[in-house]
């Protein structure tokens, strides 16, 4: 891996060494800066796409040093799009121009042999699979002196490693327009954006714990999750869950355990915004499930009126919240009600250590209501005294304003729509 732009065998770029870092850049969620530097070399396009983290900068050094370089949402974006993680790196590589322009071949000559077959459809199917990229493959058929032909690339044997066979293969198709159609997605990105702002490595002693949260840093699923891919998330990059944090201060737990403390803050919010007397976040349980072990908590916001209107399960707040805040999940979330499910699934456990610290409290209702979960009333007091002061005070501000702004923005939202489909009614 001395220079990944070496040339062998035809390759343009040495792919080879380019995949495996694009391998361990999914694995990991980031690349030290001297590995993404050979990353870079052989893909450009990438660094518009790749958050720069930089560590503190000591007293005698004049600019800041870029340690490591992580995932952006249009990567995470881009994999949850793909059936499986070679033809990801692949839409990576695929960002070098000398590398897709035999893939642009490949397609262009096969949408000549779907043109000539008797059902137009089959080309229609064909350019509705390959999306925007059907662009770069329209100005290949537009150049005279192109002639193209269904033929093994330079990177067939290193294609079949990773998709069980050679991009040229009939079964290959769908494959190739996902390659081409994510490589263009990726490649507009970049050509569009500039590399996004720097960010600090994660301080994990806790006195920066709010810094940590910023745009563009990643939060890592619960490890329940994450484990089912096989990911092993670098804590210096990214906020990750961490083991051993039993009979820990809580300003620590905070720290290793960023899904505690996201859940710890809504619970303070919800606090906050109660004593305002002005409406307020409402985290329910429907009725039949174990307060300890719930399979879905529901989010609603209450009027000043007292009327409520539902923001959906936990999951589905969190994934909004953490949206608006430009922290992307690792990895993303399929778009889909089993993802979300899950996820709901997943925070049961977080459910169960909030109410056991005596963080989150569960009221009980009456027979066929919904119980609630509120904050205890010893970790209430405990915001307002020190050491957690600071924490659930000014250094947490940013978290807390974007928390309840996403609840008012989302009630107000479906109180119009509700008010619209009344008028709509009233007038028939």
């Amino acid at each position: 891996m001395d220079s990944i732009t070496t040339r062998q065998n035809n390759d343009p770029v040495n792919s080879e060494a380019a995949l495996n870092l694009c391998l361990q850049l999914w694995h990991q969620g980031g690349l030290t800066a001297s590995k993404a530097a050979l990353l870079l070399a052989a893909v450009p396009a990438l660094r518009s796409l790749l958050q720069p983290i930089i560590q503190p900068k000591k007293k005698d050094a004049e600019t800041d040093i870029i340690s490591a370089f992580s995932l952006t949402a249009p990567l995470l974006d881009a994999f949850s799009d793909l059936s499986q993680s070679g033809e990801w790196q692949l839409a990576l590589l695929g960002l070098n121009p000398d590398v897709r322009q035999h893939w642009i071949n490949l397609a262009a000559a096969r949408c000549q042999e779907a043109g000539a077959m008797s059902d137009p459809m089959v080309l229609v199917k064909l350019i509705q699979q390959l999306g925007n990229a059907s662009e770069w493959v329209l100005a290949q058929l537009e150049n005279a002196d192109f002639s193209p032909q269904i033929i093994a690339s330079p990177l067939a044997q290193t294609e079949r490693d990773l998709l069980g066979h050679s991009l040229n293969d009939n079964a290959a198709i769908p494959a190739l327009c996902r390659i081409l159609r994510t490589s263009h997605t990726l490649f507009t990105v970049s050509e569009q954006n500039e590399p996004p702002a720097s960010i600090q490595a994660v301080d994990v002693t806790a006195k920066q714990l709010t810094n940590n949260w910023c745009s563009g840093r990643l939060l890592a699923l619960p490890n329940t999750l994450l484990d089912e891919h096989n990911l092993k998330p670098n804590a210096d990059w990214l906020l990750v869950s961490r083991s051993g944090h039993d009979n820990v201060p809580l300003t620590e737990l905070f720290a290793q355990q960023p899904w505690l403390f996201l859940l710890s803050l809504i619970i303070f919010v919800q606090d906050a915004w109660a004593a305002e007397q002005r409406g307020g976040l409402l985290l329910t349980l429907p009725a039949g499930q174990n307060a300890f072990a719930p399979g879905q908590i529901n989010v609603a916001v209450q009027g000043i009126e007292g009327d409520e209107v539902s923001l959906g399960s936990l999951a589905e707040f969190l994934v909004l919240l953490l949206g608006e805040l430009n922290i992307p999940l690792y990895p993303a979330l399929d778009a889909n009600t089993e993802s979300i499910n899950r996820l709901n699934r997943v925070l049961s456990s977080f459910i169960a250590e909030l109410l056991a610290k005596k963080i989150w409290q569960f009221t009980e209702a009456g027979r066929g209501e919904s119980g609630q979960y509120r904050i205890h009333t010893s970790f209430s007091d405990a915001c307002y005294s020190l050491p957690l002061a600071p924490l659930f005070g000014y250094k947490s501000q940013t978290l807390q304003r974007a928390i309840k702004q996403l609840a008012q923005n989302c009630y107000a939202n479906k109180k119009r729509a509700a008010n619209r489909i009344n008028l709509q009614g009233s007038s028939l």
